[in-house]
């Protein structure tokens, strides 16, 4: 059973990831180019490294997992959920765009902390 201090580091983690060290091209490009695509889920994705050593205290191999799975999923959900959002955003459909951040943010949460505790539970 995950705690409740490991769910809140990991929430806190990825909006800082998903949110802060986002820049303003990558927001802004990833709908429409792989390079900002790419470059935002890059930079999320090893920016947990550090954390996932230290803070969840799991080993390296498993830190690597981590970053390398969390890459992969964030990079094709971001793919898909960054055209949706922006195609919403463009129709002025804000209701249906936050309800759309939202659901992204929900499976980014789910994904993270399932990664986790797969790997907690294999170390």
């Amino acid at each position: 059973m995950i705690s409740i201090n490991t769910v809140i580091f990991i929430l806190a983690i990825h909006w800082f990831a998903d949110f802060v060290m986002q820049t303003d091209k990558q927001a802004k490009g990833k709908s429409r180019q792989w390079k900002w695509l790419l470059s935002h889920t890059a930079t999320y994705s090893l920016f947990w490294f550090i954390p996932i050593l230290i803070i969840f205290n799991l080993n390296v191999l498993s830190a690597i997992y981590f970053v390398l799975i969390t890459f992969v999923i964030h990079t094709a959900q971001d793919y898909v959920t960054s055209r949706i959002n922006s195609r919403l955003h463009q129709q002025n459909k804000i209701h249906e765009f936050f309800v759309s951040v939202g659901f992204d943010q929900l499976l980014h949460f789910i994904q993270l902390l399932l990664t986790y505790n797969i790997l907690h539970e294999n170390l």
